[in-house]
This record gives C-alpha cells, sequence and structure tokens, in this order.
C-alpha cells in the first residue's frame, strides 16, 4: 500500500491554503471597493439630488432644461424628472416622449412613500451596475419626483486593474512562500525522517542505536521516549533470553529426553537427550511431527489422551532402530531399548491445554545394571552353595568315619572347596577394589622380564598336570622399561593364559607373545581351543559369563577371570580385545601405555615449565 508522505501533505496543504488566502483576499479587497463606491456614489447622488431640487423648488419655470442638461454633462450624471402620473417630463439622457412609464420603478414608489429612496440595477446596454437616487417634490406644481442615477464604470476599471496587478504578482508570491514552505516543510521533515531510520534500526533488532535531536521539543522527547522503550525492551530480551538460556542449560542437562508438542503433535522443543535418542546430532527434530519419530500408536494415543483431558499418563514400551513394540522385541532381541514415557499437559493463561510434554527415559542401561545385580546375588550364590554344601556334607562325613583313609580323603575335598571358596572371595573383592571410581592402581617402573617371569611361575604347574606347553616370545630391543602395576599386569596375563589353557584341549599350545615400543605395550595370549561363537563375545567379560559352564567348573574357575582382565587393562588406561572363531581357537589382545597417563601429564606440565624457563 502506497502511502503519501508528511512532506507531500503539508506542501499540498499550504499550497491550497495559500491559493485560498490570495483568492480570498482578492474577493474581499473587490467586495471593500465596491461597497465603498457604492457608498461614496450614493452620498453624492444624495447631495445632487437635493440641490436639483431645490433648485427647480426656487425657479419660476418648471424646469430649467439647460441647467439640468449643463449640469448633468459637467458631473455626468443622469437627470431624469417624473409627474405624479409616471410620465418622464424630462431626462437628460434619453428623449422624454420615447421612454416607458417610470410609476412603478422601485425607487419611484419608495421615494413617494418616504420622501427620498435608493435602488440598484444592471444596465441592460453596458452590462455596469447603475446607482439611482430618487427625491420627492410635494410642493412642485409639475414634478413629482427628481431622480438622479449615475453608472459605476469605475468599478469595473479598478477590478481589472486589481487583477491585472494581481495576477502579476501571484507568481511571485506563490514562489516565494513555496520556497518558504518547502523550507519549514524540511525542518520539520528532516527529524522525521532521522526518526524514521531510528525506528527502521528498532524494527531489524538493533536496540543500541540512539538519536541525539535536540529540536523541535516535541520530536526530541518523541526520540527520548523512543530511546528509553528500546532500553527497556533490550532489558526484557535479555532478561527472556537469559531465561530461555537457563532453561536450555536445564533441559539439556537432563538425562531424558523431553518434547514439547502441539495439539497436532507437532515438536516445538526438544532437548539434547531427545536430539540423541532418535537421530544423529546433525537432525534436527524441530517442526518434525511425532509420528516421523516414534511408529507408535500406542504413544499418540497416550499424547491425544492427556491433551484431551490433562491427566498425566505414564507407558514403558521397547525400541529397536525406528520399530517399537511387540515389533522391536521380535527384531531387536539383545539390543532392544526400553524407553519410560510420560504426559504432562502445558495449560495456557485462560486454562486450555494447548501443548504437552512427553519425557522420554530411557531405562535399558538401569534395566541392565539391575539384571546384572540379580544375576550376580544368583551366580554368587550358587557358587558359593556348590563348595558350602560340600564341606557340610564331608565334614559330616568326616565326623562319623575312623577309617584313616576315608579321614585323608575327605579332609583333601574339604580342603579343595575351602580353597575354591577363597578363591572367589579373592577374586569378587579384587574385582570390587578395581570398580572403584577413586581406584588409583599404584604404579612403578619394572621390566618385562619380571612380569613374564611372575605369570609364568604361576601358569607351569597348571600346565604340567594338563600335559600342555606355555610359548612365550618377547620383543625388547632397546630394554625399556614400563610404568605400570607389575602384580595386576601379571594378574590379568595369567587369567588369559589359565583361560586359554582351560579351553583348549590337554597336550595342547598356548602362546603368550609381548611388545614394547617407545609409546606402548601389546600383550597377546593364542590358543587352539574350542573358539567363542560370535554373537557372545561381547558377554564373555561380563562377570560369571561362562561359555561352557561345566567345563569352567570342572577346572576350577570362578568365571570373573576376564571380567578382571577387562578391569585391570582399563585402570591402566589401556584397550582389550579379542578375536575368536568356533573350533579355530582365540587370541586376547591388550594394549597398554608404557608411560601412565599420570605420568605423561607430569612430563608434559615439566616440559612446558622448562620451556617457559
Amino acid at each position: 500500500m502506497q502511502y503519501k508522505s508528511i512532506r507531500a501533505r503539508l506542501a499540498l496543504t499550504t499550497f491550497l491554503v495559500l491559493v485560498c488566502s490570495l483568492f480570498g483576499s482578492m474577493w474581499i479587497a473587490n467586495r471593500s471597493f465596491a461597497t465603498t463606491i457604492r457608498e461614496t456614489t450614493y452620498a453624492e447622488l444624495s447631495a445632487k439630488a437635493e440641490y436639483l431640487a431645490t433648485l427647480s423648488k426656487n425657479s419660476s419655470e418648471p424646469w430649467m432644461t439647460e441647467h439640468f442638461d449643463s449640469y448633468a454633462a459637467s458631473t455626468a450624471t443622469r437627470i431624469t424628472i417624473i409627474n405624479s402620473e409616471g410620465v418622464v417630463l424630462f431626462d437628460s439622457d434619453y428623449a422624454a416622449e420615447t421612454m416607458n412609464n417610470h410609476l412603478y420603478r422601485e425607487e419611484v414608489q419608495a421615494a413617494l412613500r418616504n420622501g427620498s429612496a435608493s435602488s440598484e440595477r444592471r444596465s441592460s446596454t453596458q452590462n455596469l451596475p447603475v446607482l439611482y437616487w430618487a427625491v420627492a417634490l410635494e410642493d412642485h406644481p409639475t414634478i413629482a419626483v427628481l431622480r438622479v442615477s449615475k453608472t459605476l464604470s469605475q468599478l469595473s476599471g479598478y477590478q481589472a486593474t486589481y487583477q491585472t496587478l494581481f495576477f502579476r504578482g501571484i507568481g511571485v508570491l506563490v514562489l516565494f512562500f513555496l520556497l518558504l514552505t518547502f523550507f519549514v516543510i524540511t525542518m520539520i521533515t528532516r527529524p522525521l525522517d532521522r526518526l524514521k531510520m531510528l525506528a527502521r534500526k528498532y524494527a531489524t533488532g538493533d536496540l543500541q542505536a540512539r538519536l541525539h535531536l535536540s529540536s523541535p521539543q516535541e520530536l526530541a522527547e518523541l526520540a527520548h521516549t523512543m530511546e528509553e522503550m528500546a532500553q527497556e525492551i533490550q532489558e526484557k530480551i535479555s532478561q527472556v533470553e537469559f531465561g530461555k538460556n537457563q532453561v536450555e542449560a536445564i533441559l539439556n542437562s537432563l538425562s531424558e529426553g523431553i518434547l514439547l508438542l502441539d495439539r497436532n503433535l507437532n515438536i516445538k522443543v526438544a532437548n539434547r537427550e531427545a536430539h540423541l535418542l532418535f537421530t544423529d546430532q546433525k537432525d534436527s527434530v524441530l517442526d518434525k511431527n511425532l509420528s516421523q519419530l516414534i511408529s507408535s500408536n500406542e504413544v499418540r494415543t497416550l499424547c491425544n489422551a492427556t491433551l484431551r483431558d490433562g491427566e498425566e499418563r505414564e507407558l514403558t514400551i521397547e525400541q529397536y532402530g525406528h520399530l517399537f513394540g511387540q515389533t522391536a522385541r521380535i527384531a531387536g532381541k539383545q539390543q532392544v531399548r526400553e524407553l519410560r514415557m510420560l504426559t504432562c499437559a502445558v495449560r495456557s493463561s485462560e486454562g486450555f491445554i494447548n501443548s504437552v510434554v512427553l519425557s522420554i527415559n530411557d531405562m535399558t542401561e538401569l534395566k541392565r545394571l539391575e539384571q546384572i545385580r540379580k544375576d550376580f546375588v544368583a551366580n554368587v550364590s550358587h557358587e558359593l552353595k556348590t563348595p558350602i554344601t560340600s564341606i557340610a556334607g564331608f565334614a559330616e562325613a568326616l565326623t562319623e568315619t575312623l577309617n584313616p583313609e576315608e579321614i585323608t580323603h575327605f579332609s583333601k575335598i574339604i580342603s579343595r572347596q575351602a580353597n575354591r571358596m577363597r578363591q572367589l572371595v579373592e577374586d569378587l573383592l579384587l574385582l570390587s577394589s578395581l570398580e572403584q571410581e577413586q581406584h588409583k592402581a599404584s604404579m612403578s617402573w619394572t621390566t618385562l622380564e619380571q612380569i613374564i617371569g611372575e605369570t609364568e611361575e604361576a601358569c607351569s604347574y597348571r600346565f604340567e598336570e594338563r600335559g600342555s606347553s606355555l610359548h612365550i616370545a618377547s620383543d625388547n630391543p632397546d630394554n625399556l622399561l614400563l610404568y605400570v602395576n607389575e602384580n595386576l599386569i601379571a594378574q590379568a596375563l595369567k587369567n588369559l593364559v589359565i583361560n586359554a589353557l582351560n579351553y583348549s584341549e590337554a597336550g595342547s599350545k598356548v602362546h603368550l607373545s609381548a611388545t614394547v615400543g617407545e609409546q606402548q605395550i601389546i600383550f597377546s595370549v593364542k590358543d587352539h581351543g574350542i573358539g567363542i561363537p560370535k554373537d557372545v563375545q561381547d558377554r564373555i567379560f561380563e562377570r560369571f559369563y561362562r561359555v561352557d559352564a561345566a567345563r569352567s567348573r570342572s577346572q576350577g574357575g570362578t568365571g570373573l577371570g576376564l571380567s578382571i582382565v577387562k578391569h585391570i587393562v582399563n585402570v591402566h588406561g589401556g584397550k582389550l580385545s579379542l578375536e575368536s572363531e568356533l573350533r579355530k581357537g582365540s587370541t586376547f589382545t591388550i594394549i597398554l601405555p608404557r608411560i601412565g597417563g599420570n605420568l605423561k601429564d607430569l612430563q608434559k606440565r615439566s616440559e612446558e615449565l622448562y620451556k617457559k624457563h
């Protein structure tokens, strides 16, 4: 839409006022002059009429034609003498016998009634106003009314002269007033233009803009008011942004996903956890419909029900990829996630429900930890039940026999089961100490030969019992020292070697290799045993998990060996990997930093300090 500017409006208004004023002044001048001339002419006619009436009354003759003609010619006045019947007896301009009866002329009738009268008519020949003044002569024998008249020819001349001068000067006046108007309008509109630019800056978000305007007073006050308004808006925006940032920080710090949905279930707000639950970090879930993220009728029904009645509702559902519910449970198997969803209605100030908050809590890890706890209790109870039962049974049998051979046999069984219980408790204590968040293994410099030697010594008797052999290969050409916890590394290697022995046939070979580099150490334990299936390779590091439970228990294992190895490697900041194939054997690889992480940090800080100095 096109709007007229203030400059155009003011210019047009001023021009109209100017034109109206000029033409109004011309009309007033013409009217004033015409009125003045009429009044002067009537006074002049009245005096002449009185003079002629006196002259006629005092004359011995009825009238003196020569005198009247001379007087009319010298004064440019028309003289008309009318008798009581309206017949024109004399007229200085026209022949009396050719003229009409004047009895009923306006000024004649008025003079007969009042003694004197005036009137004005326009001349049909000259198209000019003619002024008449009539005087009644009551005692004259022949004259009833003496009338004098005069044409206002000077009025038209004045008007012509005035208009000529007016139209000559109006151009100069209009130009002058237009220039003056332009200057005044510019003085007014220039601050308005600056105010307009200031308002545009505010509209585009530049609330820091300021305008130094001192005049006119009204616009200066308006500019000051706009600046105060902008400052207040800026403060309000800062407060809103601060509150928004606080809310975003709170939402993003939550461990559960939060979605704000409108009545059409379109997503208006989502925290970081919600993005991670349903998309990668590059995508955004905002303005998407809930059905695009969760293809579950149950969840949509849950949200719609809360939008309808405002009641809080809860739902637990399984997810695997884009699948939910029973389908996800069937397709996902072990990879399924369990999500707990809670809805809460959001009401407007009028009390209407216009949106709903959907909180999504991933319960998978919690359920997994709960299951691990249950499995741990069950496994510990199961592992302890067998030796305790054996000890109790053989102790009772021992009290009832006096046979030396049976006493010896029962005592050995009790001792073996007690050792098994002791080993289980020691492994549990070691595992517990490694799992402590604040646990820091004590590190020291040691040699590779010391660690390999302790491992070989701890395992040699087991290999002799099985008739198997342990082949050790080490590669440390520079004889580099290792900054590790010697006992824990030896414990980890022992567990891997014994585990490889237990799951290999009697008489087989187990290979232990170690390679020391400038930055890292690589330990590898390889066997040619039964191997580990692909689908359980991720679980073998869990506590009490056994690929072949009967075989492990028969070898006296506690089911905690690989879990201990994993925690020892984590304590050293290393990595543990597995390569295995059924009936072809397994290879466990440990990669550790040669210099511990803490020592690396200390060395780095020391080098930086020395560089500065």
